[in-house]
């Protein structure tokens, strides 16, 4: 995983953070889960961590499950993107990609 990130300040002095994580195939993604804690997802690769986890004391709440469902469905939405964007990469570089026309 290749990953950075900025700072970029507004006019009025506030301070964002924006963050790109690139995952490669040593990254190593993973949900722990506890019988009396909430489940913990990380993405860990090199010096870069990522760990997602609600912001209760043990106790989840409506929202948090919300949250996470919502974290669920843009995965679903990127993983199927991505296997879209692969399919066509494979079709263009076996030749099929290429338009077919006739010369008038």
């Amino acid at each position: 995983m290749t990953a950075s990130s900025e700072v970029r300040f507004g006019a009025d002095g506030t301070a964002k953070v924006q963050s790109y994580v690139r995952l490669t195939g040593s990254t190593w993604i993973r949900c722990c889960t506890y019988d009396d804690a909430p489940p913990i997802l990380t993405i860990h690769d090199g010096p870069a961590e990522i760990t997602i986890t609600n912001p209760g004391q043990g106790e989840v709440t409506e929202e948090d499950v919300r949250f996470g469902r919502l974290l669920a469905e843009a995965v679903t939405r990127y993983a199927a993107e991505l296997e879209k964007h692969a399919a066509k990469d494979s079709a263009t570089a076996a030749g099929d990609g290429e338009p077919a026309g006739r010369a008038a």
